[in-house]
Parts: C-alpha cells; sequence; structure tokens
C-alpha cells in the first residue's frame, strides 16, 4: 500500500518556498532604508573668506577662493568671483581656467570645467595640479563684449 505525504509537510515547503524570498526582500529593503535614514550629509568644507588670488580680466577684478589660502596638490574646488569697478558682482559669460607647469621637457596641464552658481557674478570649479610648485594659471572670459584673458602665477604647496 502507498503512502500519501502528509499534508503538513507540503504545506511546510511551500510555506518556506514563498516566505523565505518575501523575508530575504523585506530585509534588503529595510537595509537600504536604515542606511538612507541615518545617512549623515557629507562633511562641509569651509571656504576661505579671503582670496587667495586676485586678477584683473577685462573691465573686472576675479577674486580666486578656496579651503584655506592655498592651492595643494590633489583636489581642489575653486571659487571664481567677478566684480566690476563699483565692487558688485557682475555676471561675465562663459568663463575658463588652466593651469600649467613648464618643467624641463615636459608641460603639465590642469584644466578645470567652470560651471556658474546660482549667484550671478561666482563661478566654481575643481582642479587637480597633481604636484607642488610655481604654476601659470590663465582664466578667460567670453561674453557679448568679446573675450578677455590674463596669466597669473599661482604657488601649489
Amino acid at each position: 500500500m502507498a503512502t500519501i505525504p502528509s499534508q503538513p509537510r507540503v504545506r511546510r515547503w511551500i510555506l518556506l518556498f514563498f516566505a523565505v524570498p518575501l523575508l530575504a526582500v523585506l530585509g534588503i529593503y529595510g537595509y537600504l532604508l536604515y542606511t538612507r535614514l541615518s545617512h549623515r550629509p557629507p562633511p562641509e568644507r569651509l571656504i576661505s573668506s579671503k582670496p587667495f588670488a586676485t586678477a584683473r580680466v577685462g573691465g573686472t577684478t576675479a577674486s580666486l577662493f578656496t579651503q584655506g589660502n592655498q592651492l595643494r596638490p590633489s583636489g581642489n574646488d575653486l571659487f571664481v568671483e567677478f566684480r566690476d569697478a563699483k565692487g558688485n558682482l557682475t555676471n561675465v559669460g562663459s568663463v575658463t581656467f588652466e593651469l600649467s607647469l613648464n618643467m624641463p621637457a615636459v608641460v603639465m596641464h590642469s584644466l578645470g570645467k567652470v560651471y556658474p552658481t546660482s549667484t550671478p557674478g561666482r563661478y566654481r570649479t575643481s582642479v587637480q595640479p597633481q604636484m607642488g610648485g610655481d604654476w601659470t594659471a590663465r582664466l578667460a572670459l567670453r561674453n557679448a563684449q568679446g573675450e578677455a584673458a590674463t596669466n597669473f602665477s599661482l604657488t601649489v604647496k
């Protein structure tokens, strides 16, 4: 005589078949929700209140700000402010910023894409010179009035 499997044993396997994946998915979503709710914002970088460099470009004065009072060989968040003759922030259009280091048989460049911020006249870029030394910075702007550029020296420590 053949034995028929007991019904509670089959139900137990069906329950495990559906419950284990459901518990795994709920556990993953719970972990993701926990990490999102307990996530701390990134640390704030304190930008210096005094510019570490200033330069005249066209009819404006450009002031460069960064964390601390100088550029570092690692990544730098760089803010550039343009002010007119009256000292008011002024939008200057498209801005480019480039660092160059001339050494014997080698020229190094560090380019940063410059983005306008929500405040007219303030721009932001990131540069990574990769080594210390006396670099030549080129700051150029282009707008409806034309193009203007200036070169000045910066020390990366």
